[in-house]
């Protein structure tokens, strides 16, 4: 493609009238020339690529969710956390299916070997996002994300072409994955934090959600599924069972208290950070972790109790700010 070619590009397709007016008047021909000269002498690719790019950034000034918004800043600060819930739920599920059977694949006509690979295909993209999130390549970790979601898509539009456990359970689990994954794709990636710290803290909420719960499906001492339906629990155990599940919520409420727990707390980020909580209102039962609220009453339920756990995080932090402005203002006697 010619420079000549490339700049009228965008006087062509619906690029600049996406731009908000001001903004557009402001930089439209800076917006044209760079991106001709970005796909200057590129391939087709480059330049859809390049057009893409340049619809996104169109469409979150938009709809204000870019970096500079309060609404971006927010979904910048949940992705991350965001990426980590689904990543550990994705190792989980990966872990449930290699190690406790699915009856229902073999009776369903999907043999064990088919419902394992399925499994994969729909986990690893979300643990690779996290492997390229944690070494600083958001823009990788999106298009995994992007691939995760799609293929959970697809696993559960398969459950009507072939009505196997493995993609039943799909079906009913699209609604937390599209939670977990839209929001991440949508958040601007120029405002999600790269830094190290805050890469080793996505790592750290995703270790943090993982372990307990890989831990309880390693150690279930029964490996069929249709076993757990006929196990009447002591009711001390059962509750156990029933708290587990709020784990990651849990999590991710720690994680909004050390955000806001900050000298100077950066407030749309720190909400960012409880909205990814919210997801996990599903509170998907132990040891299994797909079945989500039967009736909106459980779902409600549920989400009292996220909300309950940010508004004890949100005070505990700011009780903690408040006593160590007071410490840093107490006068200093001579010696």
């Amino acid at each position: 493609m010619t420079a000549q070619q490339a700049g009228a590009l965008p006087g062509r397709l619906p690029l600049i009238g996406i731009y908000p007016a001001a903004y557009r008047a402001s930089h439209g021909e800076e917006i044209a020339a760079v991106f001709a000269e970005s796909v200057e002498g590129a391939d087709r690719r480059t330049v859809l690529r390049e057009w893409v790019t340049l619809a996104a950034h169109a469409a979150r000034l938009r709809t204000r969710l870019s970096s500079g918004d309060p609404a971006g800043r927010a979904l910048a600060g949940a992705a991350p956390f965001l990426l980590a819930g689904g990543a550990a739920l994705a190792f989980v599920q990966l872990l449930m299916g290699l190690f406790i059977t699915e009856p229902h694949s073999e009776l369903m006509g999907l043999h064990t070997t088919a419902a394992t690979a399925v499994g994969v295909v729909q986990t690893v993209p979300w643990l690779l996002a996290l492997l390229g999130a944690g070494l600083g390549h958001w823009g990788a970790a999106r298009v995994l994300v992007l691939v995760g979601v799609l293929v959970r898509i697809g696993a559960a539009v398969g459950y009507f072409v072939h009505p196997a456990g493995v993609l039943f359970l799909s079906l009913y689990q699209l609604p937390l994955w599209l939670l977990l994954g839209v929001p991440l794709l949508v958040a601007p990636p120029d405002g999600v934090d790269q830094r190290v710290r805050a890469r080793v803290g996505t790592v750290v909420a995703a270790g943090a959600i993982v372990l307990p719960m890989s831990a309880l499906v390693l150690a279930w001492p029964w490996r069929e599924l249709e076993d757990y339906s006929m196990i009447v629990f002591p009711r001390s155990t059962q509750m156990l069972l029933d708290a587990s599940s709020a784990w990651p919520a849990v999590v991710m409420a720690i994680a909004f208290s050390v955000h806001f727990a900050a000298r100077r707390p950066d407030r749309p980020r720190a909400v960012g950070v409880a909205l990814a909580a919210l997801p996990w209102a599903v509170m998907l039962p132990a040891p299994y972790y797909w079945t989500l609220p039967r009736n909106l009453a459980d779902l409600g339920r549920n989400l009292a109790v996220v909300v309950g756990l940010l508004a004890v995080a949100a005070t505990l932090a700011a009780l903690g700010r408040t006593l160590a402005a007071s410490r840093n203002a107490e006068p200093v006697e001579p010696a």
